[in-house]
């Protein structure tokens, strides 16, 4: 697409404040489809952050990217596919310590954060100012806004507790609810919602208007190993995690078995690196990374960005992977490693636009190698996307 031909500007600014208005069958996933493409139009979200990318997240109702940043800044730009100028970068704010996720409300006029300085903070699109809406006694790892009860923040710590805030001139805590442990994920779909948790523990609560959470289910993850990513399904009926042993699983809250005993869930392996793929790996052995991130799109097919530097597209529905792209690696790596390269820059982070358009993602190091390991590179990427690439399949016979 030429729309990504351009450079974006070098700065931020304060050009304007407004935004602007925009059943499966059983058995394994068919990974025989997946289509490499080198991604040599992507572009660059400049200027760039300065530490590993935690979390990305568009703006529902227009074209406006915040990007969240260990280096202790929220960063928002705007993307304009119309402009000869794609990306300009809008606004920022800083927390005093990391920040780890970051989500929007449901009308695009606020960027809410959280962060290890165990608050979550609110920037106003309108007013350019950042407030302080959430504490937590420990750091704050997931943050997720919700239209129940006519529009309140989800906050879920570190402190083994899930707030429900209402977000005004004065913030105020509506509902608090204790977790059986850490929280190293949390998403919400309409009044869902979902929290994994350590232990390999996924609790699932319903909203209710007058502000009380119950509890709908209690799960254990099937994975075997820790969770390192989780999304509520569409449909808020479920939800699908990804582990450090590059596997994801979908999970139904309600799955009985059909006249033939077939359940809906399933799980599948992905971003694994074997043998056949590359040469310097011995005989029988793959290289295993975790799935860093999962995100569903307005098609109602995922992405998934692990730890090999690979982005994977998937049809949930036929069960099977509709696309793969690679990352180069690090900065000026040959280009003939750019398939046989096993040490890509981790993703770590994908969201994609309301259309489902551009597909952002970050490439920073994700600490699974250990200090050992560590890559001092981390960019921001816009990608464009094809409809056909994305688009539901039949579902299996």
């Amino acid at each position: 697409m030429s729309f990504f031909s351009t450079a974006p500007s070098a700065g931020f600014g304060a050009a304007s404040s407004a935004p602007q208005s925009a059943p499966a069958v059983g058995g394994p996933i068919n990974t025989s489809v997946a289509t490499k493409v080198t991604g040599e139009q992507d572009q660059e979200v400049l200027p760039g952050v300065n530490d590993s990318v935690s979390a990305l997240s568009f703006s529902p109702t227009a074209d406006f990217l915040a990007v969240a940043s260990w280096d202790t800044f929220v960063r928002i730009y705007k993307v304009d596919k119309t402009s000869s100028q794609l990306v300009t970068p809008w606004q920022q704010y800083q927390h005093e310590a990391p920040v780890l996720d970051v989500c929007w409300s449901a009308d695009g006029s606020k960027v809410i954060s959280a962060g290890a300085d165990k608050v979550a903070r609110c920037f106003d699109m309108n007013t350019n100012q950042s407030t302080v809406v959430a504490q937590h006694n420990e750091p704050v790892r997931s943050v997720r806004w919700s239209k129940a009860c006519g529009g309140v923040l989800v906050t879920a710590s570190w402190d083994k507790t899930l707030k429900i805030w209402k977000v005004g001139p004065t913030p105020q805590l509506v509902q608090t609810v204790n977790l059986a442990d850490k929280c190293y994920a949390m998403d919400v779909c309409n009044n869902i919602i979902i929290v994994a948790m350590a232990q390999k523990l996924v609790a699932a609560y319903i909203l209710e208007e007058n502000g009380q959470i119950r509890t709908a289910s209690e799960q254990q993850s099937p994975l075997k190993h820790q969770t390192r990513s989780m999304v509520a399904l569409p449909n808020g009926d479920g939800y699908a995690l990804g582990g450090v042993e590059g596997r994801v699983a979908v999970q139904y809250f309600d799955d009985p078995p059909d006249k033939l005993g077939k359940v809906k869930k399933f799980a599948f392996r992905c971003h694994r690196q074997a043998s056949a793929d590359h040469p310097d790996i011995p005989r029988n052995e793959s290289h295993i990374y975790p799935v860093n991130a999962i995100v569903f799109n307005s098609q109602g097919t995922f992405a998934t960005g692990g730890g090999d530097g690979s982005i994977n597209f998937w049809c949930g529905q036929s069960r099977t992977r509709l696309k793969t792209f690679e990352t180069k690696g690090p900065k000026n790596a040959p280009k003939e490693l750019f398939k046989t390269n096993a040490n890509r820059i981790p993703i770590t982070a994908l969201a994609f636009n309301a259309d489902a358009s551009i597909l952002a993602y970050s490439i920073s190091y994700d600490w699974h190698k250990g200090y050992q390991g560590a890559i001092q590179e981390n960019h921001v990427y816009l990608q464009p996307v094809s409809i056909e690439d994305i688009r539901k399949r039949p579902p299996k016979n």
